[in-house]
């Protein structure tokens, strides 16, 4: 089942452009027709890595709750190789 949440977001110029930068860059890297959506998700996904890998999150239910979330994202993966 294919479960999704539509949110709205008001990007400045600036982020507009890196965020279609990013898509642009996944899309060459993974060979894959990828949208800024799916750029976005992967961005998530990496901001959600650097945390367990690269950062002591100190308090342990919020580090449990970044560690779970990220492996629950990479387990229902729908977006290809968009991950970074």
């Amino acid at each position: 089942m294919d479960s999704r949440t539509e949110i709205r977001v008001r990007f400045t110029d600036q982020e507009l452009t890196g965020l279609t930068a990013l898509a642009a860059g996944l899309r060459g890297v993974a060979e894959a027709d990828l949208s800024e959506e799916d750029a976005l998700v992967a961005a998530v996904e990496m901001a959600l890595t650097r945390l367990i890998d690269d950062f002591e999150v100190p308090d342990p239910a919020t580090r449990e709750q970044v560690q779970l979330a990220r492996d629950d994202l990479r387990a229902h993966w729908i977006r290809g190789a968009a991950g970074i």
